[in-house]
């Protein structure tokens, strides 16, 4: 009987071989599979692992805020520092409409920048009860507050509150000696009070830290003019026109200083750039005609009291030496008829009279005064 089942006995081991062949292939598969997988998290893995100081520090930094706040901060800052611009620049509105905008996004009762700009916008404004109150607040939340009491100081002697403002003017400089416009603001300040030592020693230091301060060294030649020493008036004034701070009482103060020397070109040549700066200043006009009338130039005096007179028509004094350099210059009719327009607003006036009866008889005298007569022979 013939069996149905293979005879050739090599058939077996080779499918044990197959089958041990297919067990490797998929173990080492899954060993790949599984190396695979480690290699792509590994990145990831990294990537969390964390330094546990550096996160601490990174927090402590944020002081443990959420980031929300902290771009509210960061925005608030950027706000702010537009404000700071539109302060540098002048532009008052513009300060203005950036700190309402400001107050409507962020909460500023502890913000001392908000409160000092805003008491410089009122100041501007001059609300200047609002202004003071604004300093104040910046004051009370940061009383080393150097530029808050500097500025509230400037503010209440412009209110003629010296006292206050020496206060917060000396509370300002323990915190900033060296401020060259602090030294200035408190000089002015004792100059205005009648104080010149310690003006002079304030006004002093604010050209020593700041050796091109124009506007200290014009102050330092009013006070120095204002004492005598018409000398030291010129210097001052010369360096506060090479700093820039040109000003027509600038060449007024050189002018008298100069004259006061008895310098009398020079005294004119000064006054003439201070009315060519300022064309209706008063004072410079009626010194000049005054100068010209003291050398005995009538012509010259004549024209600077005419012009004074244009410019405040209710100072008798100067129409009478109108008709002064009128009479020297002998021309009595119109010296007469200025005399007659006096006499219309003043018809009492008994030294009006006088000169009017005194220039007729001039006139009479030159209308009948006959050649001299001489003989030859």
């Amino acid at each position: 009987m013939t069996s149905d089942l293979p005879t050739n006995r090599t058939a077996l081991p080779v499918g044990r071989a197959l089958i041990a062949v297919v067990i490797l292939l998929a173990a080492s598969g899954a060993a790949l599979a599984r190396k695979t997988h480690t290699v792509k998290q590994a990145p990831s893995a990294a990537v969390e692992r964390k330094d546990p100081a550096e996160a601490a520090e990174k927090d402590a930094s944020r002081g443990g805020r959420p980031d929300g706040e902290l771009m509210l901060e960061f925005q608030r800052d950027i706000d702010m520092a537009r404000v700071r611009r539109a302060h540098l620049l002048g532009r008052t509105a513009e300060m203005d409409r950036l700190l309402r905008d400001i107050a409507g996004k962020y909460r500023t009762d502890g913000d001392r920048e908000y409160h000092y700009y805003m008491g410089l916008v009122l100041n501007e404004a001059g609300e200047y009860r609002r202004a003071v109150e604004s300093f104040l607040k910046a004051i009370e939340i940061a009383p080393d507050y150097a530029r808050a009491r500097n500025s509230l100081g400037a503010l209440y002697c412009r209110l003629n509150k010296y006292h206050f403002a020496l206060a917060h003017f000396r509370k300002a400089l323990e915190v900033n000696p060296y401020n060259p416009f602090l030294q200035y603001n408190i000089g002015s300040l004792y100059f205005e009070i009648g104080d010149t030592a310690n003006a002079r020693v304030h006004l002093e230091n604010a050209i020593k830290y700041k050796a091109n301060f124009g506007r200290a060294y014009h102050r330092l030649g009013v006070l120095a003019y204002q004492t005598q020493q018409y000398e030291r008036a010129i210097e001052y004034m010369a360096k506060a026109v090479e700093f820039r701070a040109e000003s027509h009482t600038t060449h007024y103060y050189t002018g008298m200083s100069y004259f006061n020397l008895e310098n009398g070109s020079m005294a004119l040549a000064s006054l003439k750039k201070a009315l060519k700066i300022k064309p209706d200043f008063f004072e410079a006009a009626l010194d000049l005609a005054r100068i010209h009338h003291s050398y005995g130039e009538f012509e010259g005096a004549l024209e600077f009291y005419r012009k004074a007179d244009a410019l405040n028509p209710d100072y008798p004094e100067i129409k009478l030496s109108i008709v002064e350099c009128l009479r020297e210059l002998k021309r009595y009719r119109e010296g007469l008829a200025l005399v007659r327009q006096m006499l219309e607003r003043d018809p009492e006036n008994e030294r009006l009279r006088r000169l009017l009866k005194n220039l007729q008889d001039q006139r009479l005298i030159e209308n009948l005064a006959e050649p001299f007569d001489y003989f030859t022979y």
